[in-house]
């Protein structure tokens, strides 16, 4: 968007604000370029699979050029101004792909992601920002989220490319904030562990409890539902014992495998599942025994 374009939008708004009823923050319609939205998809990387849903569709340049793209991939606009949203379904109708692209007179906020892998925003930064929790709570993880000339605040872009105007892509992160458990035997010992993770969007730290011991996670890497972890804890009657879990986060459950290396020397292949649990013996007391 060129800087007088983005100074008139933003003088308009300023003017407009004391008439807005319906939402006090709203985006006036400029349309993109063409070679704007292309670069904007090509950073996401469209797929045969592919759901794209635009917020604040315009003229529905985006989800239009995306199906020209790709042959199979579906999508759906949603904007508030109806006139947009019929002129881009007559545009879907003439350039033959209303089969799979709609476009939708309705808020972005009430806006349906559930089904979208891919979610696009071209608006004020401020509307983009107060859409963030929107997305959080209603994308699955894993869902890719593009922007163009401005970020979503202090969640960190995954990826940043270019400039004038910048693209901005982030991966929507698993839940995992609370308390997990699970279990594995080793060298024949039963060995239950009490995590509790946290996270920060995509940034995730925990610590785990084993027995009377505890220890920090280490190399916590939180990608959509994919999890991966280092663990290094001193286990009753065996000593040091170095783990590398990695797993997919299923709701209320984590699966996937740990690579455990034993003080002996083996090492040994598990199946990892974790669930989450509403309370953690990672508190339970700890008592003054030293080993």
């Amino acid at each position: 968007m060129p800087k007088t374009i983005r100074i008139l939008i933003f003088t308009i708004a300023l003017l407009s604000a004391a008439s807005v009823s319906a939402q006090e923050r709203f985006s006036f319609f400029q349309a993109s370029t063409p070679e704007s939205v292309a670069r904007l998809l090509n950073l996401a990387d469209l797929r045969d699979d592919d759901v794209i849903v635009d917020l604040g569709s315009g003229n529905g340049l985006i989800v239009l050029t995306a199906a020209k793209l790709n042959s199979k991939l579906r999508g759906w606009g949603v904007d508030i101004d109806p006139k947009l949203v019929a002129e881009s379904n007559g545009v879907a109708q003439a350039q033959g792909v209303a089969d799979r692209v709609k476009f939708l007179h309705q808020n972005a906020f009430d806006a349906e992601l559930r089904e979208a892998t891919v979610i696009t925003m071209w608006l004020f930064p401020e509307l983009m920002r107060l859409l963030r929790p929107t997305i959080l709570e209603r994308a699955r993880p894993g869902t890719r989220i593009l922007t163009s000339t401005w970020d979503l605040g202090t969640w960190p872009a995954d990826k940043v490319e270019g400039d004038n105007p910048s693209v901005h892509l982030w991966i929507v992160p698993a839940k995992i904030t609370g308390n997990w458990s699970w279990e594995f035997t080793l060298a024949g010992q039963r060995v239950n562990y009490a995590a509790v993770l946290d996270q920060q969007f995509q940034a995730a730290e925990g610590a785990v409890r084993a027995s009377t011991n505890r220890e920090v996670l280490t190399d916590v890497k939180l990608t959509g539902d994919n999890i991966s972890f280092n663990l290094a804890i001193t286990l009753e009657g065996m000593g040091l014992t170095r783990h590398e879990f990695t797993g997919k986060v299923r709701g209320e459950r984590i699966e996937g495998t740990a690579r455990v290396d034993l003080p002996d020397g083996s090492r040994v292949e598990l199946p990892w599942r974790a669930t989450r649990t509403a309370k953690s013996d990672y508190f339970a007391p700890t008592g003054v025994n030293m080993p």
